[in-house]
């Protein structure tokens, strides 16, 4: 079997291992939650983009961990489905309900892994260098091991407390030293996965730090949105949490998915760009409407003693008045700071389109026209040849 053959093969397992979960969940309630509909969206992205690149990219081992990730994802799902099942005091009757599981939250670990190594070998399946195969083996080792040891740890199991570990071993619960020290080495096999990334895109050229760019701009805030809403709105993260979650894990494939097959890639840098002006523009003028409301109604009320919709009207108009105004500051000051560069050539091919149109002088234009080429596009040599005038051409008839 060829090897895109097999990918595909594995995306129908993936949908179909998915559609049983969903099937198990309706059996041990008349209706699935929207998030649980949501939440089976993840896996089967995943096994998409996967086999969507070893179909395209046959070499790049990318393709291979998202598929993998799919197809865990989906396993875990069906068999936790298949837990909840087989453990509801008024459910079905069904087998292996512990052992189910007991699988379940093993895969989850499994997965996780998985997202490590996906990360550390984004975009092109390799490391960084050779040298960081002293972290990759390492890193490696600890994820089998911690798994071994999950997996035959004794007593109930974390998200089904009223099964115990079918397979847990009686002493093979490792004292409390111990788990702090592997949560410290998991703490820093992360910090170190991050570090690559950041030295990766630091040395990278062209195309791959494009690619880099979508991948963490899409992550950073598909990760970053819930856990920010649920600091600041939390009666909101209760309504919208699951779904922003679900979104947040999705940006991970969707992005790399882009990055990796190259669909509109050169667009990112106006997104983030686009995305550092809207988003503290909208704190601002909500802040300021909040503001103006709430002043508004306090100054009715001690004048007149009642609220009034006056002041709704008043913040409204307001906000629409400071918009545009405030929607250029902040531009101005982002392009300021991030984008120096190219704000300063904006500026000079403004000033020279400017004095293109009242620059009379052939000589003084050549000099200006040099000279904002050099500022604009810091070339290492720049000349302007002038093609002479030969003269009016005569005619064939004559």
């Amino acid at each position: 079997m060829r090897a895109h053959d097999l990918a595909w093969v594995l995306w129908v397992a993936t949908v179909s291992i998915v559609v049983g979960a969903l099937v198990l969940g309706l059996a041990n309630r008349p209706e699935v939650p929207l998030y649980e509909v949501t939440s089976t969206i993840i896996a089967p992205t995943f096994a998409t983009l996967g086999a969507s690149i070893v179909y395209r990219r046959p070499g790049n081992v990318m393709g291979w961990i998202f598929l993998a990730v799919g197809v865990l994802g989906g396993v875990q799902m069906f068999s936790g489905q298949y837990a909840t099942v087989a453990l509801a005091p008024d459910g079905p009757t069904l087998p292996g309900g512990a052992l189910a599981a007991w699988f379940a939250l093993l895969v989850q670990n499994w997965v996780g892994g998985c997202i490590l190594f996906l990360v550390l070998l984004f975009p092109d399946g390799k490391l960084l260098s050779r040298r960081w195969r002293l972290l990759a083996w390492p890193m490696g080792t600890f994820i089998a091991v911690s798994l071994v040891i999950s997996a035959v740890s004794p007593g109930p199991l974390t998200e089904f407390p009223s099964a115990s570990n079918p397979l847990g071993i009686e002493g093979a619960t490792l004292p409390e030293p111990m788990l702090a020290v592997g949560e410290l080495v998991g703490a820093v096999c992360v910090v170190a996965v991050i570090l690559s990334m950041i030295l990766r895109f630091y040395f990278s050229r062209g195309e791959e730090r494009l690619q880099l760019k979508w991948f963490t701009y899409a992550t950073t805030v598909g990760i970053s949105t819930p856990l920010l809403l649920s600091s600041l709105a939390p009666a909101a993260f209760e309504v919208l949490g699951r779904l922003l979650w679900t979104l947040g894990f999705l940006s991970i494939p969707v992005s790399a998915g882009v990055a990796i097959l190259k669909y509109r890639l050169y667009d990112i840098d106006r997104i983030i760009n686009r995305t550092l002006v809207y988003a503290p523009l909208t704190a601002m003028l909500v802040a300021l409407y909040v503001g103006g409301v709430v002043g508004l109604q306090y100054a009715f009320r001690a004048l007149t003693g009642s609220g009034s919709q006056l002041a709704i009207v008043a913040s409204t108009l307001l906000i629409a008045a400071l918009f545009n105004p405030m929607r250029r500051r902040v531009q101005n000051f982002i392009d300021h700071l991030f984008y120096r560069r190219q704000y300063d050539a904006a500026k000079t091919l403004e000033a020279f389109s400017a004095k293109l149109r009242d620059e009379t002088d052939l000589e003084q234009l050549n000099a200006d026209l040099l000279s904002t080429v050099r500022e604009t596009m810091q070339p290492e040599h720049v000349s302007l040849w002038l093609c002479p005038d030969a003269g009016p051409k005569s005619d064939p008839a004559d």
